[in-house]
C-alpha cells in the first residue's frame, strides 16, 4: 500500500489536490501549522474530516511535550465526525507526542471512532515508539477490532477501498463493542 500524510491547512484544506489523493491507497491528513493559537480549531478538523479522501486524522492536536500544547478544539466534536465517517483517529506513540493520549482516546472511543497506532518513527531506532502507542490504547480500553493495525488484511483493504462518501452511519451504528481489550 502507498499512502502520503497531507497538511491541514488553516481552512482546514488539504495541500493535497484531489487528483493527487487519488494516486495513493490511503491518505493521513495532520495539521502542521497554527499548533501554538490558542483559538478554537474544530472547523479546520472538521472540514478536513469531510474531505472524501481522508482516512486517518494525524496527531491531530499537534503537540509536543514542552514545547507547545497543541490545537485547541471541540474534540468530542471532532471524534463523532470521524466516527460516522469511519476515520481513523491516529495515536502518535512518540513519546514527545503521545498525541492522541488515552485520555483524549478514551472520549474518541466513546465516540464510535476506529484508531491507527503508530511510532512517528524517522529513523529505525524510533520503531520502539510504537509500543507507548500500543499502552495509550490499552489505557483507553480499546478493542483490537477497533484498530486498523490488527484488522487481516481484507478489512483493512475493504475500509480504504471503500468510498467515504457521505456519513457511513451503518458503520457507525455497527460499530464493535468496548468489551474486547487489545
Amino acid at each position: 500500500m502507498q499512502g502520503i500524510e497531507a497538511n491541514i491547512g488553516p481552512d482546514g484544506q488539504l495541500d493535497l489536490t484531489p487528483e493527487e489523493a487519488a494516486g495513493f491507497d490511503i491518505v493521513l491528513a495532520a495539521p502542521h501549522s497554527r499548533l501554538r493559537k490558542l483559538d478554537d480549531q474544530t472547523e479546520r478538523l472538521l472540514t478536513a474530516l469531510d474531505n472524501p479522501a481522508v482516512r486517518i486524522l494525524a496527531h491531530p492536536r499537534g503537540r509536543i511535550t514542552g514545547s507547545r500544547a497543541g490545537i485547541v478544539a471541540d474534540w468530542d466534536a471532532v471524534f463523532d465526525r470521524a466516527a460516522r465517517r469511519a476515520v481513523a483517529i491516529e495515536i502518535d506513540g512518540d513519546p514527545a507526542r503521545q498525541d492522541i493520549d488515552y485520555t483524549l482516546a478514551g472520549r474518541a472511543l466513546a465516540a464510535g471512532c476506529i484508531f491507527a497506532l503508530d511510532s512517528d518513527a524517522h529513523t529505525t531506532g524510533q520503531l520502539a515508539y510504537a509500543e507507548t502507542a500500543v499502552a495509550h490504547a490499552r489505557l483507553a480500553g480499546i478493542p483490537s477490532d477497533q484498530i486498523v493495525n490488527c484488522w487481516t488484511l481484507d478489512r483493512l483493504l475493504g475500509w480504504v477501498s471503500e468510498p467515504v462518501g457521505e456519513c457511513r452511519d451503518e458503520l457507525y451504528e455497527k460499530r464493535p463493542s468496548a468489551s474486547a481489550k487489545p
